[in-house]
């Protein structure tokens, strides 16, 4: 059940990845990544009524928790969305996801106690290598079409982004993993949503501060509900992540949410036209048989 959970909160994440990418191109990410949020508070609210009551009490001493993981989150989106300007789109995903579950493999040991056997850590080990082997093999063509788009292609930057993402939201899991198993994991997915959100829009007006005409971009009603319905995938996927790291290892949750990249191309198909070579669909095969890997270690 737990690897089931883990991959619906995969595909759902995916889902609203690709719907948001055209969005996020098209307007300042860090105000998109607030307006994502805050539609959230919205579309997410259903998971409060398979709350009890006696959650909301107990949860009330998550407060300051809750502000320091959607703090952390929100410079993560907004360090990834960095790194999607600076690299190609495949290699940012495949790097972003694969540091994400590399620091949170380490600080799952660390914080929460979670220890992982040899098995386990070879085929989590095997399955990042293979997500950046699929994101290499996506990055040539990606890169060819950046370079002719006169994008600010700068590899460093860029993956120094993806670490940042990384490590600022691998700290937020851990912290949201710790918050789900002391609390009811629907309030805290919602409420960690929403105040990514909220904390976003902060950090928009607090930049508007120091720069010109950059600060917090206002939108239309009709682009926010837009907005709205393509964030709404957010639902499954944050409900579904937050309670499979109450079934299972935070480290093993991680390593499944890397394989993101693999629906995010099947979706990008499907949604926007964007075809696989064949030797991206072998790689993709590659993915998917080590998640199953990790399913038979675990």
């Amino acid at each position: 059940m737990f690897f089931i959970i883990a991959l619906s909160a995969t595909f759902a994440y995916a889902l609203q990845g690709v719907l948001m990418a055209k969005v996020y191109r098209q307007s300042d990410p860090l105000s998109a990544v607030a307006y994502r949020g805050l539609s959230l508070l919205i579309s997410m609210s259903p998971l409060l009524l398979l709350v009890p009551r006696s959650a909301y009490a107990d949860f009330a001493d998550q407060t300051g928790y809750l502000v320091l993981a959607a703090s952390l989150a929100a410079l993560g989106n907004w360090a990834n969305a960095i790194a999607f300007v600076r690299l190609p789109v495949g290699i940012a995903s495949a790097l972003s996801m694969a540091f994400t579950a590399l620091f949170v493999a380490l600080l799952g040991q660390v914080f929460l106690d979670e220890r992982l056997s040899a098995q386990q850590w070879l085929m989590g080990g095997f399955t990042l290598v293979a997500v950046l082997l699929l994101g290499a093999s996506q990055a040539r063509r990606a890169k060819h079409v950046a370079l002719q788009a006169s994008l600010h292609y700068k590899p460093l930057v860029g993956i120094l982004a993806s670490a940042g993402y990384g490590a600022l939201m691998s700290c937020a899991l851990v912290l949201v993993a710790s918050m789900s198993r002391s609390s009811h994991p629907f309030l805290v997915g919602y409420a960690w949503e929403v105040m990514i959100g909220v904390m976003a829009m902060l950090m928009a007006f607090g930049r508007g501060l120091f720069t010109v005409n950059n600060g917090f971009q206002g939108i239309s009603f009709t682009h926010f509900k837009q907005i709205l319905i393509y964030a709404s995938p957010t639902v499954i996927g944050t409900g579904c992540y937050a309670l499979a790291m109450t079934l299972g290892p935070l480290a093993i949750a991680a390593a499944i949410l890397s394989t993101m990249m693999v629906f995010s191309m099947v979706l990008g198909l499907w949604l926007l036209g964007e075809k696989p070579s064949t030797k991206q669909w072998l790689m993709m095969s590659l993915v998917c048989l080590s998640v199953i890997g990790l399913k038979l270690v675990a």
